[in-house]
């Protein structure tokens, strides 16, 4: 079986955040880009986001079952080593709501943004999600929403082999079935 902290694509390394990469993280995550999509979360802390790394850390150290728990990845430059965003791939939306189906997540930062980094991070995350879906014995779909404006993220999710599915109140769903 494949780990994800072994995921690689042509310009990119992805695997758990690094210690290292704490403050980097918080900054990415604080980032106006970021936040304009995300303002229902609580901005993250030092602390937290020490907490997340580590929780990272731990998974990465054995097989992730993807239907119980999440895969989050840093998303590194090859040629740096620099952390410049994160794609995740996820059942749940908190403690008492669990999808139906398996959902992608990803940001890049600012500087790095429109260079096609978000593509090619769910590109990888797709290849590798439903390939741990059938491993599992599990339908292979994934899916993905994005709030209507935000017409980046859909383009990503439309790039990345998502088919539009539905529009809901606030949001596109997109599906991509493997």
């Amino acid at each position: 079986m494949l780990r994800a902290s072994t995921l690689t694509s042509e310009r990119l390394d992805y695997q758990p955040l690094r210690r290292e990469d704490l403050e980097t993280y918080v900054r990415l995550r604080n980032e106006a880009s970021y936040r304009q999509w995300f303002y229902f979360q609580d901005p993250p802390t030092l602390e937290s986001a020490a907490r997340e790394i580590e929780e990272m850390q731990e998974k990465s150290r054995r097989e992730i079952h993807l239907l119980r728990e999440a895969f989050d990845s840093g998303v590194y430059l090859k040629e740096t080593g620099e952390l410049i965003g994160t794609v995740s791939l996820n059942k749940f939306h908190g403690p008492e709501e669990e999808l139906e189906h398996v959902e992608i997540g990803y940001g890049i930062g600012e500087a790095y943004q429109c260079r096609g980094y978000a593509t090619e991070a769910a590109i990888a995350a797709v290849r590798w999600g439903l390939m741990r879906l059938r491993e599992l014995g599990a339908e292979p779909i994934l899916t993905g929403s994005a709030e209507h404006e935000n017409r980046a993220s859909r383009r990503v999710l439309e790039k990345s082999g998502f088919t539009f599915v539905c529009a809901k109140q606030y949001v596109s769903m997109y599906q991509v079935i493997g």
